[in-house]
C-alpha cells in the first residue's frame, strides 16, 4: 500500500496553516458528526452538493472538513467549491490508495458561498469508499429526537418500502435514540389486522402504528402531530416532528442529512425538502420538480412553484433562485415540537391547502422556512394520478382559508371569479370540474361543521362523480383529432357573439375531434369545433377525453346563476364563523376526537346559547370589577347543561383569568409551604401543616389515608403523571387545583379547576428560563412542577416561601422504553406506592432543575421574596436553608 497524500490549493493550504493550531479538533477524543454522506448514484448532481448558504444562514455551524474513508481499491476526489455567477474553484484534493482515511483541513463556513460539490476524479474497478463531509463543532440540539409521521391510505406497497428505509436507517447509523416512526394508517379499519385496506406494517419499539378514520392527508398529519405532543406519544421526549408523503421514495441518506441538519438548525425555522418527480425507486431525476411555494392569496389555488424544472446538473440555476417560499409541501417538513405547542395543531384540511396553512402560521409565528438543495424527496409525478377531484378540495379548501385570513371582503369580486371559473370549464367540456367546484361552493357555503361531519358523504360523492376526466395512458393524439392550441379568434363580429352566447358552440352542430396539448398555452376556446375534446400531455403521454354535452352545459349554467345569488346572500354571516372556528378546530381537544375509531369530533366551537354568551360576559366584568373570592367565582362556572366539549376547548377563558386575577397578592406578605414528593416528606410534618398555605403537586394524594391535612393548592404539569393518574387527580376534593393549559386533554375542566397559559421555553435545553409573577399571562416551564408552584406563590403575594421534601436526588431504574424510565419499584418518594412496577415516568435531569432553581432564587430575590430550603434532607444548595422546626415554632405572618 502507498502512503496517503492530500493536494490542496494555495488558498486552501493558506488556510490550513493559519488555523493548525485547531488541528486537534478531528482527534479521537472528540467525537465528529457526520453532516452529508454522498450519494454514488446522484454524482455531480445538485443533491451530492453541500448547500453553504443555507448552513450560514440557518445554522449555528461554524466549519466543517470533507473525509474519504476508502474500505478496497484507490479513489482520488477533488472538492469543488460552486458559486451563483458560475465561476468554480477546486479547493483540493483527497487522494488514498488502500485501506484508509484522509481528512481535508478544515473549512470555516464564513469563509464561503455557493456550494461544495466533491467530485471523484479517479476510482479503481474495486474501488469501494465513502466520501463524507463532518464537523465537531457542538451541536444546537445535542438531545435531537425527531418523530416521522407517515399519513397513508391504501398505499401499503409505498409505506413498507419506507418503513423497511427507515429501518435500515435506524440500524446503519444508529439512530435509535434520535428517531421513532409513527404510521397514522387512514385505510386501517380498527381490527387486530387492520383489514384489506390496511398498509400492513408491523408495529415495534421504533415503529407505530395508530388506526385512524380516513381524515385526508391533514387528518392524518394532524393525528400524527397530535400523537407526538399530546397524546400516546407524547412521553418520549420528541423535539421535532417530520411530515412524510406515502407516495414516496426514501433513501437512508435523506434521514442522516436530516437528523444533522437539525442538530445544529437555530431556533426560528422550520424545513422543508426540494420534491423530484419519478416514478421509481432508484430512478435518479434529471428536474426539479418544487423548491416549496410563494403564497398569493388569490381566489384560484394559482401559488408560485419555486425551483421547478431545474436541470440537477446546473448547480447555479439552483443558487440563483428565488429561496424565499412561504409552504413547504408535507411531502417532507421538519418542525419543533415547541412551535407546535406555541402555534397549535394544523387546521382540519381534506388532502389539499394543509400544508400551506400550517406553513403560513408558522411562518406568522416567525418561525423561517429553509429548504436545502442538498435535501430531496422523490415523489411520484401528480400528472400521472391526476383527476377531477383534486379540483375540489383544491378550490374549497383555498376558500376556507381564504375567509379564515378575512380575504373574502369583497363579495362581488369573489363572485365574479367564481364565475369564470365554472363558465371556462363548461366552456372547455370539463363538465365533471364544473359540477366538482359547483359541488364545493354549496359545501363552503354549509359552513365548517358540515365539512368535518360530512366528510365521509363528501369523499365518496366526489370521487363517485369522476368517470372521464382523470388521466389514462395516451401515447399518442387520437387517430383523425389533430390539434388546436391557440385557435385564432373569429374577425367575424357575429360568430363571435354566437360563440360567447352558446358557451363555446355548444349549441352548433360542429363534429370535430379535437385535442389540447396541455404542455403549450391554451383557453377553454381553442376547442369551440370540438364534438369530442382530448386533454393530452406528450411529455407523459397521459390525457383523458370529453364529449360535448349541451343539456349538462345548459344545466351547470343555470346553476351556476342561482349559486351566485346564494353566495351574496350568505358571504356576510358565513365568513365570521370560519374565523370564530378556526382556534377549536386546531386545539388539543378537538383534535383527541378527530380520527381515531369510534369517535366524533368535538364540534361545539359556535355552539353556544346567547344566554350563555351572556353568562360569560358577565363573569369577565364581574371579576374586573370586584376581587371575589375564589369559593365566589366558582359558582359563575358555565351552565351544567352546556356541553362538556364547549367547556372543554377554549382553554384559558374569563373565569379562568378572573379567578387568577383574583389571587393576585390575595396572601401579600404572608408565608406558604411548597412541598416536593422526595422520601423526606412526612406525614408528621404535613399534619403540623393544617394552619399553613401549601402547595402540593402529583401523587401527594397518597397520603390522604393517613392524615386529615389537604393542600391549599394543587398541581400538575407532567403529561405522564396526568395520563397514569387521571382519575385520582379527577377525584380531588378540598383543594383549588391550578393547571397549565396544555392539561386540558387530560384534566378536562371541573368545578375546582382554574387553568393559565402554558409557556413552554424555544428550547429546553438552553440554561435560560423565563419566571412570571402573573398567572394571567401564564406559567412559564422550568423542567419541574416546583418552578411552576413558586410562580403561583409569588403571583399570589407571599413575601416566605418554604420549601419541603426537595430531595433533589433519584436513583434512576435500569429499564427504560419509548423514551421514558420504568419502574422497578419505589424509592425516590415519600410513599411505597408512588411508582408501581412498570409505570413509566420522566428521569428529572438535575442540571436543568438547578438552572431553573437559580434563576427562580434571583427573581425572588430582585423583589424582595425569600425562599428558604426547608427539607429534612437536600441535596440541593440554590435556597438558604432553613430548620422546618424552628419555622413552625414561630408565629405564622399575618
Amino acid at each position: 500500500m502507498s502512503g496517503t497524500h492530500m493536494n490542496t490549493s494555495p488558498s486552501t493550504r493558506a488556510r490550513t496553516a493559519a488555523t493548525k493550531t485547531h488541528s486537534h479538533r478531528f482527534s479521537q477524543v472528540h467525537g465528529i458528526y457526520p453532516l452529508q454522506r454522498y450519494v454514488h448514484g446522484f454524482g455531480t448532481s445538485v443533491v451530492n452538493a453541500f448547500d453553504v448558504d443555507v448552513w450560514t444562514r440557518a445554522t449555528c455551524l461554524d466549519w466543517l472538513s470533507l473525509r474519504l474513508v476508502v474500505r478496497r481499491g484507490h479513489v482520488r476526489i477533488s472538492l469543488r467549491q460552486i458559486c451563483a455567477d458560475g465561476s468554480q474553484q477546486d479547493l483540493g484534493q483527497l487522494e488514498q490508495d488502500g485501506v484508509g482515511t484522509q481528512i481535508f483541513p478544515r473549512l470555516l463556513l464564513s469563509d464561503l458561498s455557493g456550494a461544495l460539490l466533491p467530485v471523484v476524479d479517479a476510482e479503481s474497478e474495486d474501488a469501494s469508499y465513502d466520501i463524507l463531509f463532518c464537523t465537531d463543532d457542538q451541536p444546537e440540539t445535542s438531545d435531537l429526537r425527531i418523530n416521522y409521521v407517515f399519513c397513508t391510505f391504501k398505499r401499503a406497497e409505498y409505506v413498507q418500502h419506507n418503513t423497511q428505509v427507515f429501518r435500515d436507517y435506524l440500524r446503519h447509523h444508529r439512530a435509535h435514540a434520535e428517531a421513532h416512526l409513527t404510521l397514522i394508517d387512514n385505510g386501517h379499519d380498527g381490527s387486530a389486522t387492520g383489514g384489506a385496506a390496511g398498509s400492513g406494517v408491523s408495529p415495534d419499539d421504533h415503529v407505530t402504528v395508530f388506526a385512524n378514520n380516513n381524515t385526508g392527508g391533514a387528518g392524518g398529519f394532524g393525528r400524527g402531530i397530535y400523537e407526538t405532543v399530546y397524546g400516546g406519544l407524547a412521553g418520549q421526549g420528541f423535539s421535532h416532528v417530520c411530515l412524510l408523503d406515502d407516495d414516496i421514495y426514501l433513501h437512508p441518506e435523506m434521514f442522516a442529512r436530516n437528523t444533522a441538519f437539525m442538530r445544529f438548525l437555530k431556533p426560528g425555522y422550520h424545513v422543508g425538502a426540494p420534491m423530484y418527480p419519478t416514478s421509481e425507486a432508484q430512478k435518479i431525476p434529471c428536474h426539479s420538480a418544487c423548491f416549496g411555494h410563494q403564497y398569493c392569496a388569490t381566489v384560484h389555488p394559482s401559488d408560485i412553484a419555486l425551483g421547478a424544472e431545474l436541470n440537477t446538473s446546473d448547480i447555479p440555476a439552483f443558487l440563483n433562485m428565488d429561496r424565499t417560499p412561504d409552504s413547504t409541501g408535507w411531502w417532507w417538513s421538519c418542525f419543533a415540537v415547541s412551535d407546535v405547542l406555541r402555534i397549535g395543531l394544523p387546521y382540519p384540511f381534506f388532502i389539499k391547502m394543509d400544508d400551506v396553512e400550517y406553513s403560513l402560521r408558522l411562518q406568522n409565528a416567525g418561525v423561517e422556512l429553509v429548504i436545502p438543495f442538498s435535501f430531496w424527496v422523490l415523489h411520484d409525478d401528480f400528472e400521472e394520478k391526476y383527476t377531477a377531484a383534486m379540483q375540489y378540495f383544491r378550490f374549497r379548501n383555498r376558500w376556507v382559508l381564504l375567509a379564515q385570513q378575512d380575504r373574502l371582503q369583497d363579495t362581488q369580486d369573489f363572485v365574479h371569479q367564481f364565475d369564470q371559473l365554472v363558465r371556462g370549464f363548461v366552456s372547455g367540456r370539463k363538465y365533471e370540474h364544473a359540477q366538482l367546484l359547483l359541488n364545493a361552493m354549496d359545501h363552503f357555503l354549509r359552513g365548517p361543521s358540515y365539512l368535518i361531519t360530512q366528510e365521509k358523504q363528501i369523499l365518496s360523492s366526489v370521487f363517485a362523480l369522476v368517470r372521464q376526466e382523470k388521466n389514462v395512458p395516451m401515447p399518442t393524439p387520437p387517430a383523425g383529432a389533430h390539434v388546436v392550441n391557440e385557435l385564432p379568434l373569429s374577425r367575424n363580429a357575429r360568430n363571435a357573439r354566437l360563440t360567447e352566447r352558446t358557451w363555446n358552440n355548444h349549441f352548433m352542430p360542429l363534429k370535430e375531434h379535437v385535442v389540447i396539448d396541455t404542455t403549450r398555452p391554451n383557453s377553454p376556446s381553442d376547442c369551440r369545433r370540438g364534438q369530442a375534446v382530448s386533454y393530452w400531455n406528450p411529455h407523459k403521454g397521459l390525457g383523458f377525453t370529453v364529449q360535448r354535452d349541451s343539456a349538462r352545459a345548459f344545466s351547470q349554467m343555470r346553476a351556476l346563476r342561482q349559486m351566485r345569488q346564494r353566495i351574496l346572500q350568505e358571504f356576510p354571516r358565513l365568513l365570521p364563523r370560519y374565523r370564530s372556528v378556526k382556534p377549536h378546530l386546531t386545539s388539543p381537544a378537538f383534535w383527541a376526537s378527530y380520527g381515531p375509531h369510534n369517535t366524533q369530533p368535538l364540534l361545539t366551537a359556535d355552539a353556544r346559547t346567547k344566554a350563555q354568551n351572556d353568562q360569560m360576559r358577565a363573569q369577565a366584568h364581574l371579576a374586573q370589577s370586584t376581587r371575589c373570592e375564589v369559593s365566589t367565582l366558582r359558582t359563575m362556572a358555565p351552565p351544567k347543561d352546556m356541553p362538556a366539549a364547549a367547556i372543554r376547548r377554549d382553554g384559558v377563558t374569563s373565569t379562568d383569568l378572573a379567578i387568577l386575577n383574583s389571587l393576585r397578592n390575595r396572601y401579600q406578605g404572608q408565608r406558604c409551604f411548597v412541598l416536593g414528593n422526595g422520601p423526606s416528606l412526612t406525614v408528621a410534618d404535613l399534619d403540623r401543616l393544617k394552619d399553613e398555605i401549601t402547595f402540593a403537586a402529583n401523587k401527594i394524594y397518597l397520603c390522604f389515608d393517613e392524615t386529615d391535612w389537604r393542600p391549599t393548592f394543587y398541581s400538575v404539569e407532567d403529561l405522564l403523571v396526568a395520563q397514569n393518574c387521571r382519575a385520582e387527580i379527577l377525584a380531588l376534593d378540598g383543594t383549588t387545583k391550578i393547571f397549565a393549559d396544555h392539561m386540558l386533554p387530560y384534566l378536562p375542566r371541573q368545578a375546582n379547576h382554574t387553568y393559565a397559559r402554558w409557556l413552554p421555553p424555544m428550547d429546553n435545553r438552553s440554561p435560560f428560563r423565563e419566571f412570571s409573577n402573573d398567572l394571567t399571562k401564564g406559567i412559564c416551564w422550568g423542567s419541574t412542577i416546583t418552578y411552576s408552584m413558586l410562580q403561583m406563590a409569588v403571583h399570589m403575594g407571599f413575601k416566605e416561601i418554604f420549601i419541603l421534601g426537595l430531595d433533589h436526588s433519584y436513583v434512576e431504574p435500569k429499564t427504560k422504553q419509548d423514551g421514558a424510565l420504568v419502574s422497578e419499584g419505589e424509592i425516590n418518594h415519600f410513599h411505597p406506592d408512588y411508582r408501581k412496577p412498570g409505570e413509566k415516568w420522566h428521569y428529572p435531569v438535575l442540571d436543568r432543575l438547578e438552572h431553573s432553581y437559580e434563576y427562580a432564587k434571583d427573581f425572588c430575590d430582585s423583589i424582595g421574596v425569600k425562599v428558604f430550603n426547608a427539607s429534612r434532607f437536600s441535596k440541593l444548595e440554590t435556597f438558604p436553608r432553613a430548620d422546618l422546626d424552628e419555622v413552625l415554632s414561630q408565629d405564622i405572618p399575618s
